[in-house]
C-alpha cells in the first residue's frame, strides 16, 4: 500500500503548506529539541539502517547516498555484523515544548464508531507557540550492534562528513502534526474498521485495517496507515567524531567505546524562529 494523502488524514493547512521547506524544519527542530531523534517529514520515504549522507540544511530532511550494507566498500565489514531488531513497542509518543496531553473527552452527542476501541486516541493541548506531536502505532527499533561495528568504520574514506542512520523506527500507522501557533486542543484516534463485503471470515484472509481521525487540526497534520511496517517516522543519527583538544583534566578517549568515536548529529541551522526561519542576531555594541 502505498502512501495516500486521506481527506480523513490532513487538515488545511495554516501558515505553512506541505511543499514549504520551513514547515519540514521547524518540525524536525521541535521533535529533535524533545527526543534528540530525527524525525522524518515524509515517513513513506523509507530510511533504513545503515543509509549514510547529509541532511539538507533548508528542509531537515536526510538525502541518502548510499548503505554500508550494500556499497563495495563496506559491504563485507558490514555484513558480518547485521542490524537488530527490538521488540515492538505499543506506541511511541514524543512532543515538543508547549505541547500537553490531557484527557481525552467528547460532547455527549458526539457518535463516531469505533471510538471507545480504538487503539489510540488522546488529545493534546497547543499554546501560543508553535509545537509538534508524532505518534507511531507499534513501532519497533532496528539498530546497528553496538561495541561491534561502528569502531571498524572510523576509517572508511566514504563515510568521513556523512551521517550513518545507526538506528530506525519502523511502524504501520503514524500521525504527526505541526501546530498553527495558536491555542488549541487537538484529539486523534487510531479507529480499526473491517473493509466491506465481510462475507469472507477474517481468519480466512479478510483484515482489520486502520484509519485516524482527527479533530481540531488548525496546523498542518499528516498520517497513514498499514498493515505493514511501511513507514520511517524517526531514526537516529550519528557521524565520525572529529579531534578536538581535550581539557587537561579530561581523560583520554577509549577506542574500545563507540561513543567516543561516533557522536550525535546536531542540526546543522541556526535557531529557528517561529516561522522555520533561522534567526539574526545583530552584533551587540558597546560603548
Amino acid at each position: 500500500m502505498g502512501f495516500v494523502l486521506n481527506p480523513k488524514c490532513i487538515a488545511q493547512p495554516g501558515m505553512f503548506n506541505l511543499g514549504s521547506p520551513q514547515s519540514s524544519r521547524k518540525f524536525i527542530d521541535l521533535i529533535f529539541a524533545a527526543s534528540s531523534k530525527w524525525a522524518n517529514w515524509d515517513p513513506p520515504k523509507q530510511i533504513h539502517v545503515g543509509d549514510y549522507g547529509t541532511i539538507d540544511k533548508k528542509t531537515g530532511e536526510f538525502e541518502k547516498e548510499g548503505n554500508i550494507y550494500e556499497d563495495v566498500t563496506t559491504a563485507e565489514i558490514a555484513t558480518a555484523h547485521p542490524p537488530q531488531t527490538a521488540a515492538k513497542d505499543k506506541t511511541f509518543e514524543i512532543s515538543s515544548n508547549h505541547v500537553r496531553r490531557t484527557e481525552f473527552s467528547l460532547e455527549p452527542t458526539a457518535s463516531i464508531p469505533g471510538i471507545a476501541e480504538a487503539s489510540i486516541k488522546g488529545e493534546w493541548r497547543f499554546s501560543s507557540k508553535r509545537g509538534a506531536l508524532l505518534v507511531m502505532n507499534q513501532p519497533r527499533s532496528t539498530y546497528i550492534p553496538p561495541k561491534a561495528l561502528l569502531k571498524k568504520l572510523v576509517d572508511v574514506p566514504e563515510l568521513k562528513d556523512k551521517y550513518l542512520a545507526t538506528e530506525t523506527f519502523s511502524c504501520p500507522a503514524y500521525s504527526l502534526y505541526l501546530s498553527s501557533g495558536e491555542d488549541e486542543a487537538v484529539r486523534l484516534a487510531l479507529l480499526a474498521t473491517v473493509p466491506l463485503p465481510t462475507a469472507v471470515p477474517l481468519s480466512v484472509g479478510g483484515s482489520i485495517q486502520s484509519s485516524w481521525w482527527n479533530q481540531n487540526t488548525s496546523g498542518l497534520f499528516r498520517c497513514a496507515s498499514d498493515n505493514e511496517y511501511s513507514y520511517t517516522p524517526l531514526y537516529t543519527l550519528k557521524r565520525i567524531r572529529k579531534p578536538g583538544l581535550l581539557r587537561r583534566d579530561s581523560p583520554l578517549p577509549s577506542t574500545d567505546d563507540d561513543d567516543d568515536l561516533w557522536e550525535d548529529v546536531a542540526q546543522p541551522w541556526d535557531p529557528l524562529d517561529s516561522d522555520g526561519e533561522e534567526q539574526e542576531f545583530e552584533d551587540e555594541v558597546f560603548d
